[in-house]
Parts: C-alpha cells; sequence; structure tokens
C-alpha cells in the first residue's frame, strides 16, 4: 500500500481572498520507491480520479522534478516539453523512471529552464511528518511563482515502536490562537 507523504494543490490564487482554485492535484508517495502522481482537476467528480500520470523521481531533487512535472504536464511549457522530448522522447508516457531518462547534466539544465519560468500556477505545497521533501524546501526560493507550504504543527498518533500514543507539537501556539496566517 502507498504511503502518501506530501501533497501539491496546483492551480490560481484568488484575486482577493487568497486560497486556491486547484486544477490539478500531485501526490507524493514514498514507500520502497517515491513517486509523484499527478491527478488532473476534481478528485471527488463521479467516476473515479480518471487519468494520472506517475513519474518516479530519485531521491536527492524529489522537489524540484515535482515542479519539472508542473512546467511540462500542467503549464506544457514549450521550451521545456522540447528539451525534454529532444533529450528522450519516453517522458510522454504516463508511467516513467525520471531518474533513468536524463544524465546529471540534462536534468539541470531542465531544472534551470523550470526556474526561469515565469508564469509558474500557485501551488500549496503540504509536507508530511516524515517526508523526505522537508530536507528539500530550501529549493523554493529559486522558483518564480507564488507558493504556501504547510507543515505539521501538531501529531497525535499510535506508534507500534512504543506501543503508545505520542504527540508532537502544540497547539496553544499563540499563531494558531489568533487563527491568522504568518
Amino acid at each position: 500500500m502507498s504511503t502518501l507523504t506530501a501533497e501539491i494543490l496546483i492551480g490560481a490564487p484568488h484575486i482577493y481572498h487568497g486560497g486556491i482554485a486547484p486544477t490539478h492535484y500531485l501526490f507524493l508517495s514514498e514507500n520502497s520507491k517515491p513517486a509523484w502522481i499527478l491527478i488532473k482537476e476534481n478528485v471527488a467528480r463521479r467516476g473515479g480520479i480518471g487519468k494520472k500520470i506517475v513519474w518516479i523521481p530519485n531521491v536527492e531533487n524529489m522537489l524540484e522534478i515535482g515542479f519539472l512535472m508542473v512546467a511540462y504536464h500542467v503549464l506544457k511549457d514549450e521550451n521545456i516539453i522540447n528539451m525534454s522530448e529532444e533529450l528522450n522522447s519516453d517522458i510522454k508516457k504516463d508511467f516513467v523512471h525520471f531518474y533513468s531518462l536524463f544524465d546529471e547534466k540534462s536534468e539541470n539544465e531542465l531544472h534551470k529552464l523550470c526556474k526561469n519560468l515565469k508564469q509558474f500556477p500557485k501551488l500549496i505545497i503540504s509536507i508530511f511528518q516524515t517526508s523526505t521533501l522537508l530536507g528539500q524546501l530550501h529549493v523554493i526560493e529559486k522558483y518564480n511563482m507564488d507558493v504556501e507550504v504547510c507543515l505539521p504543527v501538531y501529531t497525535r498518533q499510535y506508534s507500534a515502536w512504543s506501543e503508545k500514543v505520542e504527540i508532537k507539537g502544540n497547539l496553544n501556539n499563540s499563531y494558531l490562537k489568533r487563527g491568522k496566517p504568518v
């Protein structure tokens, strides 16, 4: 069974009220090997989730590969599509082992193109307690995008290892009491 450790809502911000009007959802599953799963539009509509696209990233650049997936499949940026497909046409498939498509130099060139995009959609990135992405957040500052990052401030869960409920964080934080964003 897949364990989701992060999700990214992709869409447009409301001009006056903030938040997001999502057009796509990107989920990160991290088990024996990580996978980005891109789903278009409303996951709650009748008939299930519809078509999904899966990229298996390398662990070191997972977040940036997620951004590249957004640029390729959601933005459909012509430069990124052309360069990606010129380097390896397998990127067009619905299921790819991204880590084996490009050498390091080519992948870095794709990330550089992605960083220079002017019209990135808004992203709301929710990262769960055990996600590898927690150590990769610094790369967000290199991208031109509206973004909100949501991290756990409080967890309460049963641990099979200690056989007791473990609590981390605090709901008495003054920021949470005000009910206002940072």
